[in-house]
């Protein structure tokens, strides 16, 4: 496949960068693993899967937490626009004064 020293080299580079872009998105996993796997040596395939469901779930959930803070933002700074509105809008005629001039 490679018949010279740079061909390899390039190849190897090639290789490299294809393997990164593949990783990128699943860095947090991959801490996650390297992490566990410093500690206790060796994971079997359970022990993976179980690793990357507890990262995704645990993304997951910080990125509902995230989406019910912005919507609980929104919701005031509504209910703050709805106020102001209200307040500055003229005030009725009370019915038991149904004739006076204002």
């Amino acid at each position: 496949m490679c018949r010279s020293e740079e061909a390899i080299e390039t190849f190897l580079a090639h290789c490299e960068i294809a393997a990164r872009d593949l990783l990128m998105p699943y860095g947090d996993i991959l801490m996650v693993l390297s992490t566990v796997l410093r500690i206790k040596r060796t994971l079997d395939g359970a022990e993976i899967d179980k690793i990357i469901w507890d990262v995704e779930a645990r993304k997951g959930l910080a990125a509902e937490r995230q989406r019910r803070a912005e919507w609980r933002k929104r919701e005031l700074a509504a209910n703050a626009s709805e106020k102001i509105v209200v307040a500055a809008m003229p005030q009725p005629v009370p019915h038991s004064e149904p004739n006076r001039v204002r």
